[in-house]
């Protein structure tokens, strides 16, 4: 993809997930791309976070989908389209501790975690982390026996 100088090898790579409310400020692109230009890291998914920070212009359950459309655009500006899930992730935050909001990008997080590989997954939140949180909750009845504890790293 990238011309670099070097090659990481493959058991070297990391697993992650970038998890991001890309609309939301100035920086949340380069950082994005940051993540996806880093050799290291083996990215299995981006997943579209909701912000508070100008509900107003989005609608106040708007604001995931609007991280959503800023995800695809970097990725086209990037050539990179189609390379990447690109999933939603909730489009409010939790209403308290316990009760989770199942979204696309809880269960994105999920359904990744529970894959085989030996290699721990990292989720890299960039803002809101109500899907980590939302994942974590609706995975912990079964959380000991899937072993998602340990297999994620937040």
């Amino acid at each position: 993809m990238w011309n670099y100088e070097y090659v990481v090898p493959e058991n070297k790579k990391v697993r992650v997930i970038v998890h991001t409310d890309c609309k939301n400020e100035a920086d949340d692109q380069f950082a994005l791309a940051h993540h996806l230009m880093t050799p290291r890291f083996d990215i299995k998914g981006i997943v579209a976070g909701h912000f508070w920070k100008n509900p107003q212009i989005y609608g106040e359950e708007g604001t995931a989908k609007a991280s959503y459309d800023e995800i695809i655009k970097v990725l086209d500006l990037m050539g990179l389209e189609g390379t990447y899930p690109v999933v939603m992730g909730a489009a409010t935050g939790m209403r308290n501790e316990e009760t989770p909001v199942d979204s696309e990008g809880a269960r994105f997080i999920i359904a990744e975690a529970m894959k085989e590989d030996k290699r721990p997954l990292y989720v890299a939140c960039q803002g809101a982390v109500t899907d980590v949180a939302s994942e974590y909750d609706m995975a912990w009845p079964h959380g000991e026996i899937w072993g998602i504890r340990e297999r994620s790293r937040y």
